[in-house]
């Protein structure tokens, strides 16, 4: 075949694919809150066989996040806006036959080549719009991070409110004190079937994420909302209860090393893969 690219679209050149080839390279400046959903709700919003942490603690996270493609590395001054993308997730930490990871069960992000590497990957992602604090320490209205400091974000979706998220800085700390349940994303590949004689396609993956550093940490009192809106399955979680906020700054390098996990036949997976399937 003579057409060329990572992802559709593809063209002769190549250079029409949604999003470049892996090693992708990221940053993010974050906003975390751990919240608590208890054991039995959190195994309703996991892939089975994945099992809760301890309370089935989760979390939501809004951040500013950049991408560098390693196939373009000059492409944060080239195009910025390629790069660029804010990024709203529920999800929870669970364990893999005793692994620990996190499974990021709803997320939003702001581009489309951003959405597109998720479908690929594993990430069950939407467009969603996702605003987040920004404080310039030379405004003089705003100062330097630190204890006192108000940071806030939040996800819009179908112009209804999605996520809220928010901390009151108390203090700063090292890094090894956010807990972080290691650096492994647990992900679902789901390719529905387009026609019946085409099966379902669904696997549960473990993504082992490289080149993980994280500083810039403070840690403070939790704000959370989360909304039952349109087209979306988050009724039940609107009663959790936040624990613990983080702001910091991490990178990270995501490649194409998922291994398999978990197979889900095809009756199965046209049936769903959590509790009780």
């Amino acid at each position: 075949m003579h057409l060329r690219g990572f992802t559709n679209p593809l063209s002769p050149t190549g250079s029409a694919s949604l999003v470049e080839p892996p090693p992708h390279h990221i940053g993010s400046d974050a906003i975390r809150v751990l919240f608590r959903a208890g054991a039995d709700l959190a195994r309703r919003y996991l892939p089975e066989p994945l099992e809760p942490v301890e309370d089935g603690v989760g979390f939501a996270f809004v951040a500013d996040m950049i991408k560098v493609s390693d196939s373009d590395p000059d492409q944060a001054f080239t195009s910025p806006r390629r790069t660029q993308y804010g990024e709203g997730i529920i999800g929870f930490y669970a364990t893999y036959r005793g692994e620990p990871g996190r499974f990021s069960t709803f997320i939003w992000v702001t581009e489309d080549w951003s959405m597109g590497f998720g479908n690929v990957m594993g990430w069950g992602k939407k467009i969603g719009e996702v605003r987040r604090t920004h404080i310039n320490p030379y405004n003089p209205a705003m100062g330097p991070i630190g204890p006192g400091t108000k940071l806030s974000g939040s996800v819009s979706r179908l112009g209804e409110r999605v996520l809220d998220v928010g901390i009151e800085i108390t203090e700063a700390i090292e890094a090894s004190q956010m807990p972080a349940y290691g650096n492994r994303g647990f992900l679902l590949s789901h390719q529905p079937s387009p026609s019946p004689a085409v099966p379902t396609r669904t696997s549960l993956l473990g993504l082992q994420l490289s080149n993980v550093r994280t500083g810039d940490v403070f840690r403070g009192t939790p704000h959370l909302t989360i909304h039952d809106a349109v087209n979306e399955d988050l009724a039940l979680l609107r009663d959790v209860e936040p624990f613990a906020a983080y702001a910091f700054k991490q990178g990270w390098t995501t490649d194409t090393v998922a291994q398999v996990l978990h197979d889900y036949p095809p009756e199965q997976a046209r049936q769903g893969v959590g509790e009780g399937a």
